[in-house]
């Protein structure tokens, strides 16, 4: 039995967890404390790592999985916000990080009007292949449908060719590739891709079925 629900401040732990998961790049932009930073910000109102954009998968009432995702307006109204949150916890040694924070904001996560972002998607382990992925995708775009958006679109990892092979699956199309100087020795590769969104489709998967593996 799935089934998928808003999430809750006190969902902080698990959604640290989940996070670092599906972007293990975040403690080089951040530092290392992105753990306790990630939780706090994610109990705040207003800003574009609060579980007000968060839903949560569970599993016969374990929690399985998380998607963060968010529309243009909301990027607009919280970008800024959010920078001054991440310098407000992080401290003066962030400033040292602008260089490679403004790279990454200037290629990942951009947003036109019309767009609806899935920001981050992450399943714990023993999760994956039960649909549970499906799940969140359908409930992100019913969501991206709610906020007026006509297209989704999310930035993965080019290496990981499940996942993208997951999304085509679902109706997204890769659009181009971005590429983020992390370290000297380390570029982050990613590739843009989108799913127009057909007026009067619903959210709709049978609970329970299960898919191979991945997602």
């Amino acid at each position: 039995m799935i089934t998928i629900r808003k999430a809750i401040p006190d969902d902080k732990k698990d959604y640290a967890e989940l996070m670092l998961t599906a972007a293990p790049f975040f403690p080089v932009l951040f530092g290392s404390p992105i753990n306790t930073i990630l939780q706090d910000l994610f109990q705040r109102h207003f800003n574009l790592f609060s579980f007000e954009h968060v839903y949560f998968a569970e599993v016969k009432g374990e929690k399985a999985g998380m998607i963060l995702g968010y529309g243009w307006q909301v990027k607009k109204r919280e970008s800024l916000r959010t920078g001054f949150l991440l310098l407000k916890k992080a401290g003066v040694g962030l400033l040292g990080k602008s260089s490679l924070l403004m790279k990454f904001n200037q290629t990942v996560g951009i947003l036109h009007d019309g767009e609806y972002y899935i920001s981050n998607i992450a399943l714990y382990p023993q999760y994956r292949g039960m649909t549970v992925g499906k799940r969140l995708i359908l409930k992100a775009e019913s969501e991206a449908r709610r906020t007026g958006a006509k297209r989704v679109t999310l930035d993965v990892n080019k290496e990981s060719i499940g996942a993208i092979n997951f999304y085509n699956k679902l109706g997204y199309k890769i659009l181009k590739e971005l590429f983020v100087p992390l370290q000297k020795d380390k570029v982050l590769c990613f590739k843009r891709m989108v799913k127009e969104l057909k007026e009067g489709v619903t959210e709709g998967v049978t609970e329970g079925v299960t898919e191979g593996r991945g997602c």
